[in-house]
C-alpha cells in the first residue's frame, strides 16, 4: 500500500493539466547557465507536459543541447503571500515528437496555435518525466516519483479520438449542459476537444474549458459510466 501523501500525485497531476501556461526551465547552451522562460502548455493522455516551440528560441536551442529541464506551473492566490499557492515543478528530459496526438492535444488547450503550429520552425517537444515536486503551503510538500504520477493510460489513449467525436456527434445536447451547468459558461456551440483520465476539454472558438472528473478513469467502460452520470445529474 503506498503511503499517504499530504500533496496527492493526483491533485499535482490536475494542477499541471489546469495550467495553461508554466515556466520552462532548461540549460543554456552557452554556458550552461539554467535559463527560465515562459511557455504555453498542454499535456498529453498520461498528463505528461507538451510544449509547442520555435527552434529560433533560445530554450529549443538550449534542449537540442541537452534534453534535461522542467516545468514548473504554479496557482497563485489573488491577495496576500503568493507562496501560499499550489505549485508543482515536473523534472525530466524533453524529446521532440510528431505532430499527430501532441498537436491535437496541446491546440486543445490553445486554439490561438492553429495560426502558427504548421510554421517550419516550430515542433511539439514532451518532457518525459523522472519526479516532481509539489507544494501546496506549510506542511505540503511532496517529491513523486514519475510513474505515481504519471500512470500509464493505454486505453484511454486508445479510445480518446472515438470518445471525442462519439460525445459531439451522438450526445451533442449533453456536451452543452456540462458547459453551461457544470463549468457555468453560456451556452451554444460548446465542443469536447480532448478527453484524458483526469477529465475533458471543451472549446467554443477561442474559448476554452476544463471538465474535471471526480476521480480518475482508465477504462472505456469507467469512462462511459461516468459521462452517463454527468449527463443524468445535468438534465433538468
Amino acid at each position: 500500500m503506498s503511503e499517504r501523501r499530504s500533496f496527492s500525485a493526483e491533485e499535482a497531476r490536475n494542477l499541471l493539466r489546469r495550467a495553461r501556461t508554466g515556466t520552462l526551465g532548461t540549460l543554456n547552451a552557452d554556458g550552461g547557465i539554467p535559463y527560465a522562460s515562459l511557455v504555453n502548455l498542454g499535456t498529453d493522455a498520461r498528463g505528461c507536459p507538451l510544449i509547442l516551440v520555435s527552434t529560433l528560441a533560445w530554450h529549443t536551442r538550449n534542449l537540442l543541447a541537452d534534453p534535461r529541464g522542467s516545468v514548473m506551473v504554479a496557482e497563485v492566490p489573488p491577495q496576500g503571500d503568493a507562496l501560499t499557492g499550489a505549485r508543482v515543478t515536473v523534472m525530466g528530459r524533453f524529446s521532440k515528437v510528431p505532430a499527430g496526438d501532441a498537436s491535437r492535444r496541446y491546440l486543445a488547450r490553445h486554439p490561438a496555435a492553429e495560426t502558427y503550429a504548421g510554421f517550419g520552425d516550430f515542433g511539439f517537444w514532451r518532457l518525459e518525466p523522472e519526479r516532481a515536486h509539489a507544494v501546496a503551503g506549510f506542511g505540503r510538500i511532496e517529491t513523486i516519483p514519475a510513474n505515481e504520477m504519471f500512470p500509464s493510460a493505454d486505453e484511454m489513449i486508445a479510445l480518446e479520438e472515438g470518445a471525442v467525436q462519439h460525445m459531439n456527434d451522438d450526445h451533442e445536447d449533453a456536451v452543452q449542459r456540462f458547459a453551461e451547468k457544470l463549468l457555468g459558461a453560456k451556452p451554444g456551440g460548446w465542443k469536447i476537444t480532448a478527453i484524458d483520465p483526469d477529465g475533458a476539454d471543451l472549446r467554443r472558438g477561442d474559448d476554452v474549458l476544463r471538465l474535471p472528473f471526480e476521480a480518475p478513469v482508465y477504462s472505456g467502460g469507467a469512462l462511459r459510466s461516468l459521462l452517463a452520470k454527468l449527463g443524468a445529474q445535468t438534465k433538468d
